[in-house]
């Protein structure tokens, strides 16, 4: 079976990273701050810190976009503030500036913008607008890392990528916060420096994870891991969650408030000056090669300018009857790809808004020629019943 993704690092960066953390010049690494920015442990912290520079009064108003990993939303609740959702047009992966507009309200403070699957929204008419009503723009790129491809809207005050376990470039864990807005990022480096570091043995746990993770999403191994999952009962979904989450359990503001160690910053800055685009271009391709073969209908981002399918998701009336389809001939396709929810309010009741419950997560990243083929057709069949 062809796994649903891969995780996107060689043996040989794990293996950096295990000798980072057990070297003996980690003062070396220490320094969180780079000609970029902030690394810090994640983008939730990263959103925690540019929260706590800002410190705006209790029952502000924040406009998000309406789809994210619920800690983002916990993050923006834990800091006494209001999140109002904007609705995501399916087509372009982007909210509309107009809805945007008759959202802002005299205790509207800012806004978070989120780059879902791989996509870059249009962000100039928003950013535009924030700015005329003085909101601060903070831009959520945790699945949409391209390298100096795209490296935010230069009028955003913050930009924020992942280096995530499931995400491009990953280093298991650590975020790159990019600044526009030196007050905020003198306030942010101020708040992380008060923030204890994480144990250096946390982190040397998951790189010995990842190894394991590598190793499982062989398709030998991970096709065996699948038959003895449906043979015990098990819940296939739920058991790679278990593998994947990066803070699992409630308490997500407890878990964030660290430092990472210095093994952790010695892997990203390496993996930073080392990253090469290719991955990403042959990510792309694969996914415009299957896609060709669909209906504009079930596209995602099909109006999308720039979209480096970090996923690749296709819309359907009957998720669960595609996804055994394709898992019956050997491609491991899901609705749980990554831990996105949608809050409620800000709906427009249009055909052309983003719905999480009609998505299918097809596998991309790991495919040769006639694996794409064969899935392309699959899928054509699939839509034309």
């Amino acid at each position: 079976m062809i796994p649903r993704g891969k995780l996107d690092i060689t043996y040989a960066a794990i293996f950096r990273g295990l000798l980072y953390c057990m070297s003996a010049d980690k003062a070396d690494r220490q320094n969180r701050e780079t000609n970029d920015g902030l690394i810090c442990l994640s983008v939730r912290t990263g959103l925690h810190l540019v929260l706590s520079a800002l410190n705006y009064p209790p029952g502000s108003e924040i406009l998000v976009t309406n789809i994210n990993i619920p800690d983002m939303f916990n993050i923006l609740d834990a800091h006494g503030l209001k999140s109002v959702p904007l609705a995501l047009n399916k087509n372009t992966l982007g909210i509309n500036a107009e809805e945007m507009e008759n959202a802002i309200t005299p205790n509207t403070r800012a806004i978070l913008i989120t780059h879902l699957f791989g996509a870059i929204m249009d962000t100039g008419k928003i950013v535009a607008l924030a700015k005329k009503h003085n909101l601060t723009v903070i831009e959520d790129c945790a699945q949409a890392f391209t390298g100096d491809a795209y490296r935010g809207n230069p009028l955003s005050d913050v930009v924020m990528f992942s280096f995530g376990l499931i995400k491009t470039n990953t280093t298991l864990t650590g975020a790159l916060l990019k600044f526009n807005n030196n007050w905020i990022y003198k306030k942010a480096i101020t708040f992380n420096s008060t923030l204890p570091v994480q144990l250096t043995g946390i982190f040397a746990k998951k790189l010995r994870k990842a190894l394991i993770i590598k190793l499982l999403t062989t398709n030998v191994v991970y096709t065996l891991f699948y038959k003895f999952c449906m043979a015990g009962g098990r819940d296939f979904d739920d058991v790679l969650a278990g593998f994947t989450k990066g803070f699992p359990g409630a308490e997500v503001m407890e878990k964030i408030r660290f430092r990472p160690c210095a093994g952790n910053i010695g892997l990203i800055k390496y993996r930073l000056e080392s990253f090469n685009s290719g991955n990403i271009e042959k990510r792309r391709n694969n996914a415009l090669q299957i896609l060709q073969h669909l209906p504009r209908s079930v596209k995602i981002g099909s109006l999308n300018n720039y979209n480096s399918h970090w996923v690749l998701p296709v819309e359907t009336a009957n998720p669960a009857k595609l996804i055994a389809y394709l898992r019956a001939n050997g491609f491991d396709a899901t609705q749980r790809a990554s831990s996105l929810v949608k809050i409620t309010g800000g709906e427009t009741n249009s055909p052309d808004e983003l719905k999480l419950e009609s998505l299918v997560y097809i596998p991309v990243q790991s495919l040769n020629k006639s694996g794409i083929n064969k899935l392309g057709v699959l899928l054509k069949q699939f839509f034309a019943r």
